[in-house]
């Protein structure tokens, strides 16, 4: 447990992000987004723990000290990747996002429904209808 103290810390000082923001899953890429863009996806935490622990036993003791062995190999790049992923998870929770997809202008407006952030910027402009 105290081997995931520091990076419950690093992912409680997540950031908010400015400009535009899509919130989503890996089964629903962004439309329409440029390099300034951010994507965020709420599904990128559990692809990195997989791709790093794979499944866990479901006998309770031996899922334990897989996990245990799993945390005392992890790489401080692959430290980082989940902390990467869970800083958006969290970002998304300050910030009030209630579904996804999610396009978010200036951590303020929120057009849910879409990931084209044309779309959503159009939707945004004519005052949340299309």
């Amino acid at each position: 447990m105290k081997a995931l103290l520091p990076l419950v810390l690093m992912l409680l000082a997540s950031p908010t992000f400015a400009a535009i923001t899509v919130f989503t899953t890996a089964n629903h890429p962004a439309i329409n987004a440029d390099t300034n863009t951010h994507v965020i996806f709420f599904d990128a935490p559990d692809r990195q723990q997989d791709v790093m622990f794979g499944q866990f036993s479901g006998d309770p003791s031996s899922a334990e000290k897989e996990a245990k062995s799993g945390l005392q190999r992890m790489s401080a790049e692959q430290q980082q990747q989940i902390i990467d992923a869970w800083r958006g998870v969290i970002a998304a929770w300050k910030l009030g996002i209630k579904k996804y997809p999610a396009v978010v202008f200036d951590d303020v407006d929120v057009v849910y429904g879409t990931t084209d952030v044309d779309l959503a910027s159009n939707i945004r402009t004519q005052g949340g209808h299309q």
